[in-house]
């Protein structure tokens, strides 16, 4: 069974009624009601008593009594369990989430102190020096059976030599490619100069080609032109001939008539 503490020394404290607001536990954002029951927390007056239960509570249970919201008990507990170290989660807290009543006690003597978190923290310590010294000692103990591992490099002599595989020697021979390089070189400019003289022979041969085709096209058409005037002439002179009298027009062939 845990020790309980002795939280005579932790009761409200009649010079620090003038508290209006718990210094480590400003109010949380919750609805106003909750807001307006938990701003004089930390203070001593106008609150319940300490509660000591005999059996465990769930925050609703403590909550009501002291007339907080859940998030406050909830904090409550988080500061008991840093201010008490020397005591294990079970011994604060059951599995079905209902507050022990040392827990409790230990909730409410916060509550009721009116003092920040430090300063009632402190003065738990001062009044449990057994507690205290336990625990430093349990901690000293824990860390003693636990030492840092560190890692050893320990380096020893060894007779056994290495074994060294021989490297078989390179032979490498060194070829002079330049007077090659320079005659292909050398042949390839000339491909290219007789490419760019064939090259300019056919665009000549083309425009030759071109000129004497289109010479011989244009005389064509000239002479057929040509003839297309002199026939234009020829009715011309004919109709001419006619309207002035020079030529006669036979009359048209008498129709035969059947018996």
């Amino acid at each position: 069974m845990p020790e309980y503490l002795d939280l005579s020394a932790v009761e409200p404290m009649t010079e620090l009624i003038a508290f209006s607001q718990e210094l480590d536990l400003p109010p949380t954002p919750e609805a106003l009601s909750e807001v307006a029951e938990t701003s004089r927390e930390g203070s001593t007056n106008a609150h319940p008593p300490l509660w000591r239960p005999a059996e465990p509570q769930f925050t609703k249970a403590i909550a009501q009594y002291y007339g907080v919201s859940r998030k406050s008990v909830q904090q409550w507990f988080q500061k008991v369990k840093d201010a008490c170290p020397w005591f294990t989660e079970t011994d604060l807290k059951l599995p079905d989430e209902r507050y022990t009543p040392l827990c409790i006690e230990l909730m409410g003597g916060y509550r009721t102190s009116g003092l920040p978190f430090e300063a009632w923290k402190a003065q738990l310590w001062e009044q449990n020096p057994e507690l205290v010294a336990a625990y430093h000692a349990s901690t000293s103990q824990s860390q003693a059976a636990d030492p840092p591992a560190t890692a050893a490099i320990t380096l020893q002599e060894s007779d056994v030599p290495l074994p060294v595989q021989e490297i078989q020697p390179l032979n490498l021979t060194v070829v002079d490619s330049t007077q090659r390089l320079a005659e292909a070189i050398t042949r390839l400019n000339s491909t290219l100069q007789q490419f760019v003289s064939n090259d300019q022979t056919l665009e000549d041969a083309l425009k030759q080609n071109a000129t004497q085709k289109g010479s011989r096209l244009g005389t064509e058409l000239a002479i057929a032109e040509m003839g297309s005037m002199m026939q234009a002439t020829d009715s011309a002179r004919v109709e001419l001939a006619k309207k002035l009298g020079l030529l006669s027009i036979p009359a048209d062939p008498p129709q035969q008539q059947t018996a």
